[in-house]
C-alpha cells in the first residue's frame, strides 16, 4: 500500500489547470515541447489512477496526522517517571479486561513501584503526581 499523499482532488484539479495551461501553451511543430507535454500529461492520468484509491485518513504525512502526532507525544511524554495506578485488569484468565484502580502501583514492567513511610510513590525530583499542571504548563506554551 502506497502510503505517500498526493494531495486528494484539490491538489488533482491543480495538476489537471497546470497540463491544460502548458496544452495551450505547446507548438506543435516543436518536437521536444510535444514529448515533453506527452509526459506531462502521462504522468498527471498515473496521478489521478493513484489518487483514485487514496485515503488521506491513511497517510502518515498529511498535516492532520502530524498534529495529532505531536500531541500525542507530548502528553505521551508527561507520563514518563510516573507509576501506573490503573491498569486493564481480569479477574480471572477466561474474563474480559477492565479498567480498575490497582491495589499498588507499578512501573511499565509490572513490578512495584517503591512507596515512601505514607504509602505515596517515590517520584524522582521534579516530577508532579499530578500531570494536569504540566499539560496546562503544554497548552501555554502552545499559544
Amino acid at each position: 500500500m502506497n502510503t505517500s499523499w498526493t494531495g486528494g482532488q484539490l491538489q488533482a484539479d491543480v495538476d489537471r489547470a497546470k497540463l491544460e495551461e502548458f496544452e495551450k501553451r505547446v507548438d506543435p511543430n516543436n518536437k521536444q515541447q510535444t514529448d515533453l507535454l506527452e509526459e506531462m500529461r502521462r504522468h498527471t492520468e498515473q496521478l489521478e489512477k493513484s489518487r483514485k484509491y487514496e485515503d488521506p485518513r491513511l497517510s502518515f504525512s498529511t498535516p492532520e496526522f502530524k498534529e495529532a502526532q505531536r500531541k500525542f507525544q507530548a502528553r505521551f511524554n508527561v507520563n514518563f517517571d510516573r507509576p501506573i495506578e490503573y491498569g486493564m485488569v481480569k479477574k480471572y484468565p477466561w474474563s474480559t479486561p477492565t479498567l480498575q484502580k490497582l491495589e499498588v502501583p507499578v512501573d511499565v514492567d509490572g513490578n512495584p513501584w517503591p512507596l515512601d513511610e505514607n504509602g505515596n510513590p517515590i517520584l524522582k525530583e521534579g516530577v508532579d503526581m499530578e500531570p494536569s499542571k504540566q499539560f496546562e504548563r503544554m497548552a501555554q506554551g502552545s499559544r
